[in-house]
């Protein structure tokens, strides 16, 4: 699953994404629209974050959502 549906399916903004899981907004929405790779321990805090659903391989060049444009 990649981290758009993930935030969709429950229903919660990136803002709150990223303060549950310790990471800045900034940070996220980045990752979401393609412009940055995540670090190793940003793909940790997500993947913990979302108990597992998103995993690190959906967020390794995974191409960037026509949705969170």
């Amino acid at each position: 699953m990649d981290l758009p549906a993930y935030l969709a399916e429950r229903r919660i903004n990136l803002t709150a994404f990223a303060a549950e899981i310790g990471v800045p907004p900034s940070t996220i929405h980045r990752i979401i629209r393609g412009e940055r790779d995540p670090r190793g321990t940003t793909i940790r805090k997500i993947v913990e974050g979302t108990g597992g659903k998103v995993t690190a391989s959906d967020l390794i060049a995974a191409p960037a959502s026509p949705e969170a444009a």
